[in-house]
């Protein structure tokens, strides 16, 4: 956003700015407009003629004013929604005149020379999606401009989250997609359907695993497959990685790993397994997103060992904000621990600190027939208990889950 607002001094002063001249020229005419001092050199260094620094926030606030706006935010959301308008018109016209080579240079176009670029994918795959056209979207995600690498973690949920919304909404994936590595990496992992293993994204699994398209991806696909395994009541069985690549998987895919180590384990090894792994682990700072899927792992298998033991670890402060849905499964796993313990203090703590809201969509329903098995155990309302265990039963039926069963909730904490 500020090599956009450069663009904005430039066209208010009628110049490039490339000489310590030009420099003296915008420090003077916003002195004269603004009756505000910006030095020459905090100019230089705006447009990198000498040791480039970001500006400070008076220094922005000035600079915005200067062409037409009350500070930097307000600069910012004007900006913001005037791009996103013309964006949105630019992408309905050419979807509306069907020229694939157009949109293909519509996406590296955009990639190059706006911000505002993940914004714009998400809104031309949905108008696609909906004309049914598959085969240009495949194309897109082909793109270089559309590799995983190329997007901040932040940036990849984002547009995985959006686009696999639709997908469950349609309730299929094409199969022409299950081949192109893009998506699969930005879109298929990331929204991990867990309302719908048995369903379109399960049978996508077996596909995936049978491509073996690369290691990464055929071990997830695996993973979820044994996990889907457990929760329909049959044998899940672990998967056995080098201990080597197992330390370059994403911390996430390897707690999966270590969770179906767990489901399949002797119960009373499962504390030296959990122990032996965290040795091996030697990370600095927080290790919440190597233990995600031990959360309601743990839940499943009532375990308090496992969750004490989460507990004693993990820290209540997040790096990164993708980490906050993470920290909201530790609260929902605490809540379950606190109760077993007959702590209510510590109970109440995390029944206010779980959001059922702040969990991702793709795990919404999943931790929904969860919650309703602490809800069913918290109450002694008969006509409370008695909706909540019919809500349960209608999600069990739709997700259609054996491991849910009418026991598993009337029993949990008996």
């Amino acid at each position: 956003m500020i090599d956009i607002l450069k663009k904005e001094i430039e066209k208010k002063i009628g110049k490039k700015i490339n000489s310590r001249g030009d420099c003296k020229l915008v420090s003077n005419i916003i002195f004269e407009t603004l009756e505000i001092e910006i030095s020459y050199n905090t100019v230089r260094r705006l447009y990198g003629l000498i040791n480039p620094t970001k500006p400070n926030k008076k220094t922005l606030n000035t600079l915005a004013k200067f062409v037409g706006y009350k500070n930097y935010v307000h600069f910012i959301q004007s900006h913001s929604f005037k791009q996103k308008i013309d964006l949105t018109e630019i992408i309905y016209k050419t979807v509306s005149e069907n020229d694939s080579e157009k949109i293909i240079k519509l996406v590296n176009k955009t990639k190059n020379s706006t911000e505002d670029f993940l914004s714009m994918i998400i809104i031309l795959i949905r108008e696609l999606w909906h004309n049914e056209n598959y085969g240009l979207i495949n194309r897109i995600f082909e793109l270089k401009a559309l590799k995983f690498t190329s997007f901040s973690y932040y940036e990849v949920l984002k547009l995985g989250n959006s686009i696999g919304l639709l997908i469950r909404k349609k309730s299929k994936i094409e199969p022409i997609f299950l081949n192109n590595i893009n998506f699969l990496e930005c879109v298929f992992l990331i929204f991990v359907d867990y309302s719908s293993l048995n369903k379109y994204y399960g049978d996508s699994l077996e596909i995936i695993k049978k491509n073996n398209i690369s290691e990464d991806i055929t071990l997830f696909s695996a993973a979820v497959l044994e996990f889907k395994n457990f929760i329909n009541n049959k044998v899940s069985i672990p998967i056995n990685v080098n201990v080597t690549y197992k330390k370059q998987l994403h911390p996430i895919l390897s707690s999966r790993l270590l969770s179906l180590e767990l489901l399949s384990a002797d119960p009373k090894k499962r504390l030296g397994i959990l122990n032996t792994h965290h040795k091996s682990l030697k990370i600095k700072g927080n290790i919440i997103s190597h233990y995600y899927e031990l959360f309601t792992t743990s839940i499943l298998l009532k375990n308090i060992e496992i969750m004490s033991f989460l507990i004693s670890q993990i820290t209540l402060k997040v790096e990164f904000y993708y980490q906050k849905t993470h920290l909201n499964s530790f609260y929902l796993m605490c809540l379950f621990y606190y109760k077993l313990s007959n702590d209510k203090k510590n109970e109440t703590k995390f029944l206010k600190s779980f959001k059922l809201s702040e969990s991702r969509d793709s795990y919404k329903e999943f931790l929904t027939l969860i919650l309703h098995v602490y809800l069913y155990n918290n109450t002694n309302v008969k006509t409370k208990k008695r909706n909540i265990k019919a809500q349960y039963k209608i999600l069990s039926k739709k997700l259609n889950y054996p491991y849910f069963s009418d026991g598993f909730l009337l029993n949990y904490f008996n």
